[in-house]
């Protein structure tokens, strides 16, 4: 006996599409959750910490729609510092530069590493510095397909040398301003030696202890003091600060002249708060690489708008359900009234009242499920995207009357979008029809927007400056993006 597959109830998945939309929101609104990521798997750092490390998967599943810090242990990491004056202005330059000595080192599969870049601009007296951080491992390979599995949201995935490094600048103002010093920070055996001039960042080095003992930190720190000492033409500093965990644990506190250590070098684990800024961080010039990429400040109206953009959502859903409530008893009360006046007149009730009510009923439940889609299609729409694309067009264009030059004369009036048929209506004043030609040719080159054209321009109606236009488009909402392109040279205004 064969059994047919059973048709997926649309219900069901509506409600498991809004689970996934609320565990999304709830983990961007989420405070993140501080993790430090080694080769055993990650493991809460600060005051939560726990003993044991577990696999990032697991955590994830356990975790599912919260947000997470994470700071990557420097035996996951490779560094590279960049010689002065190399042509990497560029973001993309120093990527594929950093990819290709990677790759050169460490074999072909090095080349897909994860990059998290940094750069220092040039102060008194030093260039500019930039540099690569390269995360390896199979417990970093796939950190951000396996938090959006689980939608668990990342907030920054960092080297550890960077956040210890901001920390001590933070508490260790005096050490930051001097003309010479430097941080050592220790992972077992794995030594990482940062040297800064002025506040500035101008060495990166990781190294391999000899042994997991203090006996061996001490004589490469002591290498590296001299030559530090010998590269500034003075005597042993002062402002050389080590930090760190994992050396043999019954060793004495050491001692070593012109050297002070932070905390226990002997712990198991990274002690709490030592990847924490904390509130008397200050802004400085030293290096911020992620993994998750540079990002870019949003724009303060863009998320003001989408707030408005759902409220009027809600609103328009609240209108529809309580008219739908209004006609059915509506509905009933004419029923009632029906059957009471052929009561009255001695006639039996009309028989086909009760399949009209019933049609109408299936007719109000289809209206309301059509209703109900629409609203999720606009709930899921990348609003984000939209309005920051309309923003950024409507900035760039610049109006060419007479003594307008440069002035922005946009002026938005109305927003109507059809998720069904993924048609956006504009409606806007301008001040120079100029201004709203430039806004559909930005538009029309933005990836996602098509047939983006002017369907009306006419003079604004009294109390009105300018000139009404209206625009509208046809978005594809998975091919938007937050930016958009740069204005090709000839889309350049004249001057």
């Amino acid at each position: 006996m064969s059994s047919r597959p059973r048709p997926l109830n649309p219900s069901t998945e509506s409600v498991s599409l809004l689970a996934r939309w609320q565990r999304s929101l709830s983990a961007r609104l989420a405070r993140p959750q501080p993790l430090f990521l080694s080769a055993e798997g990650v493991q809460a750092s600060g005051d939560k910490a726990q003993a044991q490390a577990q696999a990032f998967a697991d955590w994830c599943r356990l975790h599912a729609g919260q947000a997470a810090d994470i700071t990557v242990s420097a035996k996951l990491l490779h560094e590279l510092v960049c010689e002065p004056g190399l042509p990497l202005g560029d973001e993309a330059q120093l990527q594929a530069y950093a990819r290709q000595l990677f790759g050169h080192y460490f074999g072909a599969p090095a080349k897909s590493w994860p990059l998290a870049t940094w750069r220092v601009a040039a102060g008194e007296g030093s260039a500019e510095q930039c540099g690569a951080v390269a995360l390896h491992g199979a417990a970093a390979a796939q950190l951000q397909e396996l938090a959006a599995s689980h939608q668990v949201h990342l907030t920054r995935v960092q080297p550890a040398w960077a956040p210890v490094l901001r920390r001590v600048a933070a508490e260790q103002p005096e050490w930051l301003r001097a003309p010479a010093a430097a941080l050592a920070w220790v992972e077992g055996q794995v030594l990482t030696w940062l040297q800064l001039q002025n506040g500035q960042l101008q060495s990166l080095r990781q190294l391999r202890l000899a042994a997991t003992t203090h006996a061996a930190l001490g004589e490469t720190l002591a290498e590296l003091s001299a030559a530090l000492s010998a590269s500034t033409g003075t005597a042993l500093p002062s402002t050389v600060l080590v930090c760190g965990y994992g050396l043999d644990a019954d060793a004495p506190a050491p001692h070593w002249p012109g050297l002070r250590v932070l905390g226990r070098l002997g712990a198991k684990a990274p002690e709490a708060g030592c990847f924490e800024e904390g509130a008397s961080a200050v802004k400085t010039s030293l290096p911020r690489p992620d993994f998750l990429g540079s990002r870019l400040p949003r724009s303060p109206l863009a998320w003001p708008l989408a707030g408005l953009g759902g409220l009027a959502l809600l609103a328009g859903f609240w209108f529809a359900s309580h008219s739908q409530q209004d006609l059915k008893q509506a509905q009933e009360r004419q029923q009632a009234l029906s059957a009471e006046a052929a009561q009255l007149r001695g006639a039996p009730a009309p028989k086909m009242a009760a399949p009209v009510a019933r049609s109408s009923t299936k007719a109000n439940d289809a209206e309301a499920l059509r209703s109900a889609a629409e609203v999720q299609a606009l709930l899921l729409q990348p609003w984000q995207a939209v309005l920051s694309n309309v923003e950024q067009a409507g900035a760039s264009a610049t109006s060419a009357a007479p003594g307008n030059a440069g002035v922005e004369g946009l002026s938005w009036l109305a927003l109507d979008y059809n998720a069904g048929r993924q048609e956006l209506r504009l409606e806007g004043l301008a001040s120079d029809k100029l201004l709203a030609l430039q806004m559909v040719d930005r538009l029309s080159a933005a990836p996602g927007w098509q047939g983006v054209m002017l369907s009306r321009f006419q003079t604004g109606e009294q109390g009105l400056q300018g000139q009404r236009f209206e625009l509208n488009a046809k978005l594809r909402p998975a091919a938007l993006q937050v930016d958009l392109p740069p204005k090709a040279a000839s889309e350049a205004p004249k001057p």
